[in-house]
């Protein structure tokens, strides 16, 4: 298989159960933790979106501590911010602005969900996965992802199906209608709902027990620079960030993967395998 810009996956019907769902999503939820530690690219993706949503967050915050003094009414209290904000002539600025803010982020989110996705996709179907190329594809995406976003702004909790039917769903259909796309993806969903299920209650488990490790390693690392050189603490502490970030990537992507196979899994009729996966593109 070459290499491409596109993703083939031919509709299909619903896939035929030969095996009981929860071998299938032990199955899927194992390749799906192979593909987040074998493929390097990938996790390169979910960092820099992960660092971008970071960086995104801090404009937004800064923005809301700087906009009482370029108003000339600089606030150091919570207090002082509360009775800024409550001033009648600020509520409608607040509101228009929040609710831009808002729609620019879940924009943003959105985007790079469909890089990582994109190229998840392309890796279980056989195919190498490309930084770049999952940004191009995003781009291309871009108007799709801009009415889908304009329709779930006003409902933060939609970011969750947001990222677990529809942008899966977006690699490979530029529709501007975004109820389209909600209807087609539900479509999808209820072909693989058993496994789908399941297979959230496998990543939560996992996911937990990921941080469970990092915060145990955390603990002691933060014990241990209690009683050292204040260079050592320091790090120390680094490295503690550093684990956590690495963790909170690699669940991250990990979700993604699963989330991606089961994508593929509804829309072709059949699991990717694992020689997909991890074999050679032809």
């Amino acid at each position: 298989m070459t290499a491409s810009n596109t993703i083939d996956i031919a509709g299909a019907p619903a896939p035929v159960k030969s095996e009981s769902s929860v071998a299938s999503v032990s199955r899927m939820l194992k390749n799906s933790l192979l593909i987040s530690v074998r493929d390097s690219v990938l996790l390169k993706l979910a960092t820099v979106d992960l660092l971008l949503v970071v960086f995104y967050i801090g404009l937004f915050l800064g923005g809301f501590f700087l906009y009482p003094a370029l108003m000339g009414q600089p606030c150091r209290t919570q207090e002082e911010f509360n009775a800024f904000y409550n001033q009648q002539e600020h509520k409608a600025i607040l509101l228009a602005v929040a609710l831009t803010i808002q729609f620019l982020g879940t924009l943003f989110t959105n985007f790079l969900l469909l890089t990582v996705d994109s190229e998840i996709i392309r890796v279980w179907n056989g195919q190498k996965a490309d930084f770049k190329r999952g940004w191009r594809t995003a781009a291309s995406h871009f108007w799709s992802l801009a009415t889908w976003s304009l329709l779930i702004t006003p409902v933060n909790i939609m970011w969750v199906v947001s990222m677990c039917i529809v942008i899966p769903v977006l690699t490979r259909d530029d529709t501007l209608n975004p109820f389209k796309m909600l209807l087609r993806s539900v479509l999808l969903l209820l072909k693989i709902w058993k496994e789908f299920l399941l297979g959230i209650v496998g990543m939560l488990v996992i996911v937990y027990w990921v941080f469970c490790l990092v915060f145990g390693s955390n603990a002691i690392f933060t014990s241990i620079s209690s009683q050292c050189p204040p260079l050592i603490a320091w790090v120390l502490l680094s490295i503690c960030i550093s684990l956590s970030l690495v963790a909170l990537c690699f669940c991250y992507l990990f979700c993604n993967c699963y989330l991606c196979g089961q994508y593929i899994k509804a829309s072709e009729g059949v699991e990717p395998s694992p020689e997909n996966a991890f074999g050679d593109p032809a």
